[in-house]
């Protein structure tokens, strides 16, 4: 039997999603210590870190 997925919960306002993804066991830990070293949470850590490489990822893609 699958595992029950994880119910979503919204914020008051509505505006975020939850997502999910994968990571080894080395990259998740490397996220754990490295949100810890920036006393965030590990969530907060890992939207961060997809917000600058998003940012990133346009500055390389933007047509000329």
């Amino acid at each position: 039997m699958a595992p029950k997925q994880q119910s979503e919960r919204m914020p008051a306002n509505g505006a975020s999603r939850l997502v999910n993804f994968r990571l080894t066991e080395a990259e998740f830990a490397e996220a754990d210590l490295l949100a810890k070293q920036t006393y965030r949470s590990r969530a907060y850590f890992m939207r961060i870190m997809y917000l600058r490489g998003l940012r990133s990822y346009q500055r390389e893609h933007q047509p000329e």
